[in-house]
C-alpha cells in the first residue's frame, strides 16, 4: 500500500514536471547561477574590494592525474569532489606577489549539488503552485519545510575562501564573515555533511507531501450519504 502510495506521489511529480519542462529547467538553471552571484555579491560586500582576477583550471586533467596516481579507489572521490574549475577573487599587491584575501571557488562536485538543490527547489515551487487543492496548513508545512532544507544545502555548499580561514574554500567562511569566531566555525565544520543530507531530506519529503492527494479518504463526505434530518421540535433526529 505504501509503495502503491508512493508511486502515485513520484507519478503527480514526473506528470507536472513534464507539463512544465521548459519552466523547470529555467528555474534550475536561474536557482544556480543565482546563487553563485548571490555568494559573490557577498564577499563584494563584506570586503568592499571587487574581483580583480579570475583563473581557470585543467579540471579534466587534475581528475585524470587523481586517478592515475592515487592507489586507492575509496580516496578517489572525496581528491576529485575538491578540484577547481574556476577561481575569482581578490589579490592584495601589498605583499610582494600578492596573496588571495578572498575568493568564490566553482567546483564541479559542489556546481552538481547546487544543480540537484535547484531541481528540488523548482519541482516544490511547481507543486505549490499546481496543487491548489492542498489545505492551507499542508501548503504552509511543506513551504517552510522547503525553504528550511534548501537553506541547510545552501549555506553548506559555499564554496568561499578568505584568508583568515587559511583560504580553505569551505561553507564555514560565510558563518566567520558573520562574526562567528574561526576556531568555533572550524569546530562545526564537521556536520556539514549532515546538515546538506538534512536539507535534501527535507526537500524530498516535502517534494511528495505536495504530490499528495488533494484530500485524504474521509476528508469528504462519500457521495450519495444521506444526513440526518433534525425533528423541530425537541432537536431529536427525525
Amino acid at each position: 500500500m505504501m509503495t502503491l502510495a508512493l508511486s502515485q506521489r513520484l507519478t503527480t511529480v514526473a506528470h507536472v514536471l513534464r507539463s512544465r519542462l521548459a519552466l523547470w529547467l529555467l528555474l534550475t538553471a536561474a536557482f544556480t547561477v543565482g546563487y553563485y552571484l548571490l555568494l559573490m555579491m557577498s564577499l563584494v560586500v563584506r570586503f568592499g574590494n571587487l574581483p580583480n582576477y579570475a583563473t581557470a583550471y585543467n579540471w579534466p586533467g587534475s581528475v585524470w592525474t587523481i586517478i592515475r596516481s592515487t592507489p586507492s579507489i575509496s580516496d578517489m572521490p572525496p581528491i576529485i569532489a575538491e578540484e577547481y574549475l574556476l577561481e575569482f577573487g581578490y589579490m592584495n599587491y601589498d605583499y610582494g606577489l600578492g596573496i588571495s584575501e578572498w575568493a568564490l571557488n566553482i567546483i564541479p562536485f559542489k556546481v552538481v549539488l547546487m544543480l540537484v538543490l535547484s531541481g528540488l527547489l523548482a519541482a516544490n515551487l511547481l507543486l505549490l503552485k499546481s496543487k491548489s487543492g492542498c489545505t492551507v496548513k499542508t501548503r504552509l508545512r511543506a513551504g517552510a519545510a522547503t525553504g528550511l532544507g534548501a537553506g541547510f544545502v545552501a549555506v553548506t555548499s559555499a564554496t568561499m575562501s578568505w584568508v583568515v580561514c587559511c583560504a580553505t574554500p569551505t561553507w564555514i567562511v560565510g558563518l566567520s564573515m558573520l562574526g562567528l569566531g574561526v576556531s568555533t566555525a572550524f569546530w562545526i565544520e564537521p556536520i556539514g555533511p549532515w546538515l546538506t543530507g538534512a536539507g535534501y531530506g527535507l526537500l524530498a519529503v516535502s517534494l511528495l507531501v505536495l504530490a499528495g492527494p488533494a484530500h485524504q479518504a474521509g476528508d469528504l463526505p462519500a457521495e450519495g450519504a444521506s444526513k440526518p434530518s433534525i425533528s423541530p421540535r425537541k432537536g431529536a433526529p427525525a
